[in-house]
Formats: structure tokens, sequence, C-alpha cells
């Protein structure tokens, strides 16, 4: 069982450190295309946040760093704390603007499980010292 939640964390994380690394090569160079959007919706948005400059490298960013961090153990709590606010965003942009309603949910309970399996890493945040 220790197997498959390693390989569930690693290809979790290899999926966003490939998805970071080509959204920056898409804003550095230009070569590779952003993806169409399947509603004029979702175009609309996604093109909004292209236009604000500032949201595709802090999203490479963390794509990279979180997917990065995911790939080791010991760093995989601070690679979910990282990707949190973008799963929710992934979530909430494929339940009401693209359609895709069967993506978010399969993104964000992914996410769910692993944080679920590095609950008791995460308890320091949540209790005070000497508790």
């Amino acid at each position: 069982m220790r197997a498959a939640w390693t390989a569930g964390r690693m290809v979790y994380g290899a999926f966003f450190l490939a998805t970071g690394i080509w959204i920056l090569v898409s804003v550095a160079t230009g070569l590779v295309p952003a993806p169409t959007q399947p509603t004029p919706e979702a175009g609309a948005f996604m093109a909004a946040l292209s236009r604000a400059r500032f949201v595709d490298p802090m999203l490479a960013f963390s794509f990279v760093a979180g997917g990065g961090c995911l790939l080791l153990d010991r760093t995989a709590p601070l690679g979910l704390a990282l990707l949190a606010p973008s799963v929710a965003v992934i979530l909430g942009f494929h339940m009401f603007l693209s359609g895709q309603y069967l993506w978010g949910p399969f993104v964000a309970a992914w996410f769910a499980l692993l944080a679920w399996r590095y609950r008791r890493r995460f308890a320091p945040l949540w209790t005070r010292p000497g508790d």
C-alpha cells in the first residue's frame, strides 16, 4: 500500500511540475501555445489572467515548487500547502466555467487524499505548543 501512495504522490507532483514548466516555457518563449478552452467563459477567464502579466509566472512558480516538493516524501506537505490555492481555483474553474465537471473534482479529490495521508504532518499548524 505504501508503494501505491508513493506512486500517487509522485504522479501528482510530476503533473504539476510538468504543467509549471509548460507555463514557464509558454510565457518566456511563446513557443508553446496556451491551451484552447472549451467555453467562451473559460477562455475569457484565462485571457484575463494572462493579460494581468503576473498570474502565469506566479502559477508556474507554485506548480514547479509544489510539484517538485511532492516528489520527495519529506517535503510533500510543503508541496500540498503550495498547491492548495491553485487546486481550489482549478476545482472552481472546471465546475463553473469549463463545463468539464470530472476534471476539477478529480484533481481536488487526489489532493484531498494526499492531504489526508499527510494530516499528521499538518497537525502542528492547528495545535499550540505544549498541548
